[in-house]
């Protein structure tokens, strides 16, 4: 068995976020490594040697990496990907196999829903993980990543056959500590931390929400070992991380759960000032003020829509009514909010979206991010606009940064790109806003450097 196990997040032409769940163009001064790849160097770290190379952060070429491979003996290569890379993820991972033949196995969200056709396009792969907390990887990995039985979660090829997993798993998960040291982690940036260095941090995997246009909503919950998650504090409070970004796609939603975490944060007097990932249908004035006892300045909220009748098209658990109420919440306990908002899903016309855009300058948020609505792998919106056609059913590259790739009824692309970039403007360019801002001198230069990005992006952008 051959120990040495490179994680690697491939280079790519741009700075290219890639969540687990999605994965996007990073437009400003802001990036952060992928959760994935944290995970898996805390669970691969007792049985293997790690190495780790962040290939889009530190721009690495592909003779680097292979290169790399070559003089370490690397004999796994374990990469992540989403949908806004993986043209380049293929180009990238194919040349490193045709030179070294390491194995290679790939790992992200997008992978758990059609692993057999990922399985074609990028016919270089040996496997894929479609749960990256899952220690069956260890024993899958050990075994010389072959076997008999039926692993669970993973996918992979026995004599040019493809295996396929039961996709039973437990609902509760732990795991040593990530090897954040092997990390570029001093370098990471996001404008909305207090302090730095930071660390991203995961305490569930899923979420239990059904909004119809996201992929996370037919993932599934589960939880990590609330004493697990306290191990991983004790290392990063001894490496001196002074910031948390808890990249749970719904934080706050188990009340059970979030009480007990928030309360040993505060008993053992950690210091962290953190950030996360909620929701507004579970919230109420008792665990935002748990919160902000904890050290939260900040939540980003899936407000989505400024038209009920568009939140409840997509399933959304919210109404504009009660996400007023619990904005107004978190500013009287001065918690930040960053709002997400879609632009362009189907059903929409010009009217529902300025209503949106309306919303989100009467709710004066502290940041808001207008996406472009993309049928995310895993979707029902996805299955929907395949049904309909207003996507061929082999797309799976895009970006909710840029270009539309839904080619809906009474909705040209060109109407969405500029009303997203109008979202922008409106937000971003108010008067009042940047007053607000520039009251905060320690914000005011992450803001500005932000600012020049995002003025790049909306006022000379191609598209325009």
């Amino acid at each position: 068995m051959n120990k040495k196990i490179l994680l690697l997040n491939p280079p790519a032409p741009h700075l290219f976020i890639r969540d687990y769940y999605c994965s996007f163009e990073s437009k400003a001064d802001y990036y952060w490594p992928p959760q994935d790849l944290l995970v898996l160097s805390g669970l691969l770290s007792e049985d293997f040697d790690i190495y780790v190379i962040d290939g889009i952060f530190e721009k690495y070429s592909l003779e680097k990496v292979a290169e790399f491979v070559k003089d370490k003996k690397i004999g796994i290569l374990i990469f992540t990907t989403g949908t806004a890379t993986l043209k380049y993820d293929k180009e990238f991972i194919e040349g490193i196999k045709k030179k070294t033949g390491v194995y290679t196995i790939a790992t992200a969200g997008i992978l758990k829903y059609t692993p057999e056709l990922f399985f074609k396009k990028l016919d270089f792969l040996d496997a894929i993980f479609t749960d990256f907390t899952e220690k069956e990887i260890i024993e899958f990995l050990k075994n010389n990543n072959k076997g008999e039985k039926e692993w669970r979660t993973i996918y992979y090829k026995r004599d040019n056959q493809i295996i396929d997993p039961s996709k039973k798993y437990d609902r509760v998960f732990s795991y040593p500590p990530p090897l954040l040291e092997l990390f570029p982690y001093k370098k990471y940036k996001i404008p909305i931390a207090k302090k730095h260095p930071f660390a991203v941090v995961i305490t569930s995997l899923g979420c239990p929400y059904k909004c119809r246009f996201c992929t996370i909503a037919n993932y599934g919950v589960k939880y990590r070992e609330i004493d697990n998650v306290i191990e991983e504090f004790e290392k990063l409070k001894s490496m001196n991380i002074k910031e948390i970004l808890f990249q749970d796609p719904t934080f706050t939603v188990n009340s059970k759960y979030l009480t007990s975490l928030l309360n040993k944060m505060i008993e053992k007097k950690y210091g962290f000032s953190f950030s996360c990932n909620s929701d507004i249908n579970s919230m109420n004035e008792e665990k935002i003020k748990l919160l902000k006892q904890a050290g939260c300045h900040t939540v980003n909220i899936g407000l989505e829509s400024g038209d009920d009748n568009i939140l409840k098209l997509y399933n959304k658990q919210l109404n504009t009514k009660k996400a007023i109420e619990i904005v107004n919440l978190f500013k009287k306990y001065k918690i930040r909010t960053l709002g997400y908002f879609i632009i362009g899903l189907p059903g929409e016309s010009r009217e529902t979206i300025n209503k949106t855009i309306d919303f989100a300058l009467s709710l004066d948020v502290d940041y808001a991010s207008f996406a472009i609505a993309t049928p995310d792998v895993g979707s029902d919106l996805r299955k929907e606009a395949v049904e309909k056609g207003w996507i061929e059913e082999d797309i799976d590259f895009f970006d909710s940064t840029e270009n539309p790739v839904l080619n809906i009824p009474d909705l040209p692309k060109e109407d969405i790109i500029n009303l997203r970039n109008l979202a922008e403007r409106k937000f971003y360019f108010r008067p009042k806003y940047i007053l607000k801002k520039l009251k905060n001198p320690s914000e005011f230069l992450e803001n500005f450097k932000n600012g020049i990005a995002l003025f790049k992006r909306i006022f000379f952008d191609k598209n325009e």
